[in-house]
């Protein structure tokens, strides 16, 4: 990029104003934005910097998912006290007043923090905090910045003489805004627009559209027109499903009301559907936990980085089946059987040789033989929580709610259940750029990603009781949750499970959250970055090749031009980052953290620049 012009101004020199581009300015992009302000805030500037904000749904800092007006009924699955916008590091935040959510939630809500740490809030609670942060970095920021904020949804990025060139609309809007900038932050959510290939791009016009429903959110909105009555088909069986199902229940004026057993039960508005009919491929509801999962620090016995990376060759990458996997089953059966034998009054001894745990595990099932055998294989089907082989839907989750109100430190397959949170940063470090081989990470990504997320980040308590409520009310129906045949008709879909039993629906809810997939799914912001030669594709190769679903990016989130260059004035952060990187949770500070090097460098360009 050509040196920077500059303008004089009572005998000093100033740098034409220095352009950075946010574009998704939800929770990521707020992180990039406290970052930049912080570093700038350090130096009495002599340049002028104009940070340009982009947020297509308009709520700026919290994006749309957090969105302020949304219903209470949708909660979070993280507990309040991971949430924290302020980070600790230096440059310090330039808000005097740092309130973390629990502190803030506490004085909005007049109650002890202490009572807050471990319980789950509305997302709407949350979005509210992050917008809250959002008006005081832009009250506080230095006065040699400025900020813009534009309700637009870019939709293409292009080499320019003096830098890139931004094309944006707002919704509706097919006349395009363009805008010249030096850097940009991309902090957009989710890049793909994938789709289940076995519903049809366009629906026969005989099908009216309120037959389909591909995106949930926002729910008042994309919901409305599911018919009073109907018979509801949902696709995918996670998080997104139960919001779904709220939507469709307590949003209609139904009320899930505790009894003074404890226990929850659902009162009917008549406005709801007359039945709910969930469906994935595995079939399988996801775990709930409790807000006091996931506290304290945990040290491994067997999956460590140095155990991982002392099995291969140094110019090797892990293999996940020979290298990873089977410090993770060791893992897993260790912290299952720690709880197992602690309930009888013994110790299990995590002999470095796991065959010798293995050993002391069969003298206690000789010893027990009541006492159900855990292998890895049993989180992700029904015979885990006891010695009985099955069960039907309803008493596997009135089984699984038990066991997650006992929590991992007094239920065994509870702990054996949270052992991939507990791993995953470490596991992080092995995946990410490419870091197993082409075939490992395929498997990964296709075979063990979304298994291990539905164990290990499930909802709270609350929700799973009321999903046990609709059961047995019979309003939500579980015959056809495994993968069944789901077929397009004038009036409507069928579907048909593996028994050739079938039921009639009137309506069809795709539940999925898109993951990065292959660049035909991209959005049309990526597509026309990897037009335009900014951003290729991110292929691994080896014995064999993978092709990611994401842009290639280096270790500090820049892509790779399609020259194979890198393009060091654009950097991705977040879920675009996905599948380079693993799990970028959407609140957390550290995780794959790009933003913090990001604003040093920008201020070290500068400041070289203008001296």
């Amino acid at each position: 990029m050509p040196a920077l012009p500059l303008k004089q101004n009572q005998n000093r020199y100033f740098m034409k104003a220095f352009k950075i581009a946010i574009i998704g300015v939800g929770p990521k992009g707020l992180y990039g934005l406290e970052r930049l302000l912080a570093q700038f805030a350090q130096k009495e500037a002599n340049f002028e910097l104009e940070i340009l904000l982009f947020e297509k749904s308009g709520h700026f800092g919290c994006g749309e998912i957090y969105d302020p007006s949304q219903p209470d009924y949708l909660l979070m699955n993280y507990p309040n006290r991971n949430i924290n916008v302020w980070p600790k590091e230096n440059p310090a935040p330039i808000v005097a007043e740092r309130l973390s959510f629990v502190e803030w939630l506490a004085d909005k809500r007049k109650s002890a923090p202490n009572e807050l740490l471990h319980t789950f809030s509305p997302r709407k609670e949350v979005g509210q905090y992050l917008v809250h942060c959002y008006e005081q970095l832009k009250s506080n920021h230095p006065k040699s910045i400025r900020i813009f904020e534009h309700a637009l949804n870019v939709n293409s990025i292009r080499n320019a003489d003096d830098g890139f060139l931004i094309s944006a609309n707002g919704l509706g809007d097919d006349n395009s805004k363009e805008f010249m900038f030096d850097r940009v932050l991309i902090t957009t959510g989710h890049s793909s627009c994938s789709r289940d290939k076995s519903i049809p791009e366009t629906l026969p016009p005989e099908i009216p559209s309120q037959h389909f429903v591909d995106f949930i959110y926002p729910v008042q909105e994309k919901l409305k027109d599911v018919p009073a009555g109907a018979a509801v088909g949902i696709k995918g069986m996670g998080l997104t499903f139960i919001d779904a199902v709220l939507a469709l229940t307590e949003g209609r004026g139904g009320e899930f009301r505790r009894t003074t057993k404890g226990t929850i039960i659902y009162l009917p508005s008549g406005d709801e559907p007359k039945s709910i009919f969930p469906f994935s491929k595995s079939g399988m509801p996801m775990v709930p936990r409790s807000g006091h999962e996931g506290l304290g620090n945990y040290k491994s016995k067997y999956f460590t980085i140095d155990r991982i990376l002392g099995k291969v060759g140094a110019s090797e990458r892990p293999s996940f089946v020979n290298h990873i996997l089977p410090l993770l089953i060791a893992e897993t059966e260790y912290r299952y059987y720690e709880i197992a034998f602690d309930k009888r009054a013994l110790t299990l001894y995590p002999d470095e040789d796991f065959t010798k745990v293995r050993e002391q595990i069969e003298i206690f099932h000789e010893t027990y033989p009541e006492e159900p055998k855990f292998g890895f294989g049993n989180l992700f089907n029904h015979s885990a929580l006891t010695k009985e082989i099955k069960f039907g839907p309803l008493a596997y989750l009135r089984q699984l709610l038990q066991a997650a109100k006992e929590g991992s430190k007094q239920n065994a397959y509870m702990n054996a259940a949270m052992t991939w949170g507990k791993l995953s940063e470490d596991f992080n470090k092995i995946y990410s750029h490419g870091g197993m081989t082409p075939d490992s990470h395929w498997l990964f990504d296709k075979k063990y990603r979304s298994k291990l997320n539905r164990v290990s980040y499930g909802p709270p308590l609350e929700n799973f009781e009321k999903l046990i409520a609709l059961m047995e009310t019979g309003l939500l129906n579980f015959d056809f949750a495994r993968n069944p045949r789901v077929d397009l008709k004038i009036s409507g879909w069928t579907l048909v499970n593996m028994f050739a039993n079938s039921c009639e629906i009137d309506v069809l809810i795709d539940a999925r959250i898109p993951v990065n997939a292959e660049p035909d799914d991209w959005c049309p912001l990526f597509k026309n970055m990897r037009k335009n030669g900014i951003i290729r594709p991110m292929q691994l190769y080896g014995d064999t090749r993978y092709s990611v679903g994401c842009p290639e990016i280096n270790e500090l989130g820049q892509p790779i031009d399609s020259s194979g260059k890198t393009n060091s004035h654009i950097t991705f952060y977040g879920t675009p980052t996905e599948g380079a990187t693993y799990d970028n949770d959407t609140l957390s500070r550290t995780r794959n953290n790009f933003v913090s090097q990001w604003a040093k460098d920008i201020l070290n360009e500068i400041a070289l620049q203008a001296y």
